[in-house]
């Protein structure tokens, strides 16, 4: 980029949270921004209710439920807490089955963080002003990520927790109501709260990562509007947020053509519960399966991008939160059950045999020429017959994104089992958040038995 055109770098902060401001003030987002932010919205609303009653959130819940009638209820759950244990509950609970929305240029999961910081503190806030401020939480952590991509995920950092916090405080404060300096402060207060490794794949922490940042996105915006001081250039000063996690980051990304191009337009939507990267060989898994007829497989040979083999490289993982980042046990999982959902994560499955032995038997083969969302698939029969399936474009990716149709069967089989006749009215109300009243009236069919408003 030539010199001139480069974006001074002494108010980057403070100028991208004016704009942040202004879009919301003017209600500026575009409708087809605001239609993939339903999309969004609607796709990590029921990754969080599907996962509520997970062990993981039972956990947590266990150390930040209030007692008493204090605090607000937790989502389809019918304990209590106050802004920050429901931000931390929420988006944990939303990444939890690594099932949530994926902008693929970054990596980040920008929905989870976003959605904790409206539960927390849009409760009494009209529909319409609960999406814009989501989509714009969700514009901004995708912006200060692409600005830190790819040196920052590349050294370690879980890029979801480390900018998902930016994304929540600015959700939070444009809810909150916090004015230029009071918007200005918030972020410069997230932007030191930044959390997560990526040595904590296939554990809690990962979901744990993601929740924290929704977390501390709300304590910043309460902070902020208590006046709490912060950093007047945390994202770009010389030993700001940018400097720190990526030496090799842009700051100018954060601004360049902010309201005109949205990175948010380019979210997409998990049809598989595990990392995304193995998306393209377990869709080629699965369409290869039907042809196997029940034959012996001796060897599986996976063509794909090198970062399948950075990031979901365990050829043997001994359980289902493992198992997410092991692409072998994806393509094991497709061939053999012919379909991949949350059961082939259960950890009886991914320490079934056949499982186990299939993995043994599959080699992943990275090829730089290989696109992230490729793959190509080589099977070898017991007969000498060699089956080979090939994947240009993983379903789900901008190339073949999920239509509408898709993603509510997707979302009905998740919160089904959770709220049972209700899941139906909960979708709708989650097309339709523009519509309500208060966010507190949206959730109402999510409500469980014991649950108070």
């Amino acid at each position: 980029m030539r010199d001139k055109d480069r974006v001074p770098r002494t108010d980057i902060t403070r100028r991208f949270t004016d704009a942040l401001l202004d879009l919301h003030h003017r209600r500026a987002v575009p409708e087809g921004v605001l239609r993939e932010s339903r999309r969004t919205w609607v796709n990590v609303v029921h990754t969080a209710i599907g996962a509520s009653r997970h062990p993981i959130v039972d956990a947590m819940v266990a150390v930040h439920a209030t007692t008493g009638t204090g605090g607000r209820p937790l989502l389809s759950r019918p304990e209590r807490s106050d802004p920050y244990g429901l931000a931390l509950i929420t988006a944990t609970a939303a990444h939890i089955e690594d099932f949530d929305d994926t902008h693929l240029a970054t990596v980040i999961h920008p929905g989870a963080a976003c959605l904790g910081a409206a539960l927390a503190l849009g409760g009494d806030r009209e529909g319409a002003e609960v999406l814009h401020a989501f989509a714009l939480g969700v514009e901004a952590q995708l912006r200060v990520g692409v600005a830190l991509t790819p040196s920052h995920y590349d050294e370690g950092w879980h890029i979801t927790g480390t900018c998902g916090v930016i994304g929540a405080a600015v959700t939070a404060g444009l809810l909150l109501g916090l004015d230029r300096e009071g918007l200005a402060r918030c972020v410069g207060l997230a932007a030191s709260q930044t959390v997560g490794h990526r040595e904590g794949f296939g554990s809690a922490v990962k979901p744990f990562n993601a929740g924290k940042a929704s977390a501390n996105g709300v304590l910043s915006a309460l902070l902020a509007a208590q006046e709490f001081t912060a950093p007047g250039s945390p994202l770009e000063g010389r030993q700001g947020l940018f400097s720190a996690l990526s030496p090799a980051a842009d700051p100018d990304d954060v601004l360049r053509d902010l309201g005109e191009r949205w990175e948010s337009s380019n979210n997409t939507y998990k049809p598989y519960p595990c990392g995304i990267v193995s998306h393209p060989a377990i869709d080629a898994a699965v369409a290869l399966s039907p042809r196997l007829e029940g034959r012996d497989v001796t060897s599986v040979e996976v063509r794909c991008h090198p970062l399948v083999v950075e990031l979901t490289g365990n050829p043997q993982p001994e359980n289902g939160l493992r198992a997410k980042f092991s692409t072998v046990h994806g393509v094991a999982a497709g061939l053999l059950d012919g379909t991949v959902g949350l059961p082939q994560y259960e950890d009886a499955r991914v320490t079934a045999p056949d499982a186990r032995d299939l993995r043994a038997a599959t080699r992943l083969e990275p090829d730089s020429s290989c696109a992230r969302d490729e793959a190509t698939l080589r099977v070898r029969l017991g007969d000498g017959t060699e089956l080979t399936e090939h994947v240009a474009h993983a379903r789900g990716s901008s190339s073949r994104p999920l239509t509408d149709a898709e993603l509510e069967a997707k979302a009905l089989a998740l919160t089904e089992p959770v709220l049972g006749g209700r899941a139906r009215t909960m979708l709708r109300s989650s097309w339709d958040l523009e519509a309500a009243t208060t966010l507190t009236e949206h959730f109402a069919p999510a409500k469980v038995e014991g649950a108070t408003a």
